[in-house]
C-alpha cells in the first residue's frame, strides 16, 4: 500500500513538471496579442509556432535568437510600407521602421538638397520640415504632377515626373492608334492639374468622286474627317450628313460635288390680237388684216449638277430678244339694208343674227300676281305677246325685231338669265306657245347711231 502511494506521488510530480515546461507564450503583433502553448527554445521558434511571418525590416523584441521565456512577452514592431517614386528609378515599395519622413529619406541614401522637391502623400514638404513630417504612405522626389487621363468613359489619375503628354500616356499603359485623337497634343508639355483626353477613333466610310474609302477617325464632324483624309470641298460642295450632325461608328459620309452651267433658252412671247373696224367688210364679217408674229423671250438659265446629275434650273436673267407683232383682226362696219317678208308686209332690216330662242309669260317671269312690278317689263310696257327680252349688249334696247314664226316684236324687256345671243319671246297667258332651239332674228330699221351698235357680238351660242 505504501508503495502504491509513493508511485502515485511520483507521477503527480512528473505531470506538474511537464505542465510547467509547456507554458504559455504571449506575442504582441503590433497591438494584436497572440497566445501560444508549448515549450520552445527561442523567440524565433515561438513566432514560427504562432504562424507569424516576418519581413527583414520588422523588429522583434527580444531578439529572435533569445531563449524563449513564458514570463517575457514577445513584441513585433512591423515595418511600414512606403511607396517611393523618383524621376530616375520609377516607383518602388520600401519597408521601414522610421517614424518621420526625414529618417526614412536617410535610410534610402538618396541625397536631398534644399532645392529638391519632396512630396509626402502629394503634399510638398519644405526642406526644413522633413524631420518633423510624419512618415507618409507615398513619397515622391522630383518634379511630379497630377495628371487626369480621360479615355472614353474611363478616367484615371496619374502622378508622374515625365514632361510630355505622350510620355504620360505611355506611363499609364495606354495604347494609341494612328487615328486616335489626343488633347492636348502628344508633344505638349505637362502642366499642373492637366487633363488629357483620349478620343478613340471609329470606322467610317467616305464616298467621294466615284470612290469608296474605308477610314478611321476620332472626329465626329464630317468636315473634320474629310480634312483629316485630305479631301477638300470646293465652292458649293457639301456632305451628307452635314457638319451639324454628329457622326457615329460605321456611318457613311457622302461628298456631293456641286457644279453649275449656263444655257440660253428661248421662250415664245404670244402676240396679241387687236380688233379694228373696217368699212371694207360687211357687218358681222371678220377677216385678218395683218398676221401676228410671236416674240422671243431669251432666258439665261443656271443649271445645277450634283455629282454630275442635273438637279435644278434657275432663271438667272431674261430679256426680250424679239418683240412680238400684234395680229390685227378686222370686223365689218359696213351696213347694208335688206328686206324681209313679214306677216305685216316687207320690212327693212340692217342685221340678222342667229340666236337661241325661248318663250315666257308674266306668270313665268318669277313674280307672283299682286307683287310690285308683276307683268311689267324693263321698258315699262306690260308683258305679253309682241314684247321680247334680250341682252341689251346684243340687241339695241327699245328697237324692233322680226322673228320668223313669231312676228315683229318690240325689244322692251331683259331677263336675269338672258345673256348673249338669246331671245325670250313674250306671250299672254291665253296664247302661250313654247319655244326652244335657235332662230334668225332680224334687226329692223331704223339703224341706231354707230356708238349704239355692238360690232363684235359673241360668236358662241348659249
Amino acid at each position: 500500500m505504501l508503495v502504491c502511494l509513493l508511485l502515485l506521488a511520483a507521477g503527480s510530480l512528473a505531470m506538474a513538471g511537464f505542465l510547467a515546461a509547456q507554458g504559455q507564450y504571449t506575442v504582441y503583433d503590433g497591438e494584436t496579442a497572440v497566445t501560444i502553448s508549448g515549450s520552445y527554445p527561442t523567440v524565433q521558434d515561438v513566432i514560427a509556432a504562432a504562424g507569424l511571418e516576418l519581413r527583414p525590416e520588422d523588429v522583434v523584441i527580444p531578439a529572435l535568437d533569445t531563449p524563449a521565456d513564458v514570463e517575457t512577452a514577445i513584441q513585433i514592431q512591423r515595418a511600414r510600407p512606403v511607396t517611393l517614386r523618383t524621376e530616375a528609378d520609377g516607383t518602388h515599395t520600401l519597408w521601414t521602421q522610421a517614424a518621420t519622413l526625414g529618417a526614412f529619406l536617410a535610410e534610402t541614401g538618396i541625397p536631398i538638397a534644399r532645392t529638391t522637391q519632396v512630396f509626402a502623400d502629394r503634399v510638398q514638404i519644405p526642406f526644413g520640415g522633413l524631420n518633423q513630417a510624419a512618415l507618409p504612405r507615398e513619397v515622391e522626389i522630383g518634379r511630379f504632377l497630377t495628371v487626369t487621363i480621360v479615355d472614353g468613359g474611363q478616367q484615371q489619375v496619374l502622378r508622374t515626373a515625365v514632361q510630355t503628354v505622350g510620355a504620360a500616356l505611355a506611363e499609364a499603359g495606354l495604347t494609341l492608334y494612328a487615328a486616335d485623337g489626343v488633347e492636348p497634343a502628344l508633344g505638349d508639355w505637362l502642366e499642373p492639374g492637366i487633363t488629357i483626353r483620349v478620343n478613340r477613333s471609329m470606322p467610317l466610310t467616305i464616298e467621294v468622286d466615284g470612290r469608296i474609302i474605308q477610314t478611321r477617325s476620332h472626329h465626329s464632324n464630317a468636315l473634320d474627317v474629310l480634312a483629316e483624309a485630305g479631301i477638300g470641298l470646293i465652292g458649293e460642295d457639301y456632305t451628307q450628313p452635314g457638319a451639324e450632325t454628329p457622326l457615329n461608328a460605321n456611318d457613311t459620309i457622302r461628298v456631293i460635288r456641286v457644279t453649275e452651267d449656263f444655257r440660253v433658252v428661248d421662250q415664245p412671247i404670244p402676240f396679241q390680237t387687236v380688233w379694228q373696224g373696217t368699212d371694207e367688210l360687211d357687218l358681222d364679217q371678220r377677216a385678218v388684216i395683218s398676221y401676228g408674229q410671236p416674240g422671243i423671250l431669251r432666258q439665261r438659265v443656271r443649271v445645277r449638277y450634283e455629282n454630275g446629275a442635273e438637279v435644278s434650273q434657275t432663271t438667272d436673267g431674261e430679256w426680250v430678244a424679239l418683240e412680238p407683232v400684234n395680229e390685227v383682226m378686222g370686223y365689218g362696219t359696213r351696213i347694208t339694208i335688206n328686206t324681209v317678208a313679214t306677216p305685216d308686209g316687207p320690212r327693212e332690216y340692217w342685221r340678222v343674227v342667229r340666236m337661241r330662242v325661248t318663250s315666257y309669260t308674266a306668270a313665268s317671269s318669277g313674280k307672283e300676281p299682286g307683287e310690285p312690278g308683276y307683268g311689267v317689263t324693263a321698258s315699262g310696257r306690260p308683258a305679253g305677246y309682241g314684247i321680247v327680252a334680250v341682252d341689251r349688249s346684243v340687241v339695241p334696247f327699245r328697237s324692233d325685231v322680226f322673228v320668223p314664226g313669231y312676228g315683229v316684236a318690240f325689244v322692251g324687256d331683259t331677263g336675269g338669265g338672258v345673256r348673249g345671243r338669246w331671245i325670250d319671246l313674250g306671250y299672254d297667258e291665253d296664247n302661250y306657245v313654247s319655244w326652244s332651239g335657235y332662230v334668225d332674228v332680224y334687226y329692223l330699221t331704223p339703224v341706231p347711231a354707230p356708238e349704239d351698235i355692238n360690232y363684235l357680238l359673241p360668236t358662241g351660242l348659249p
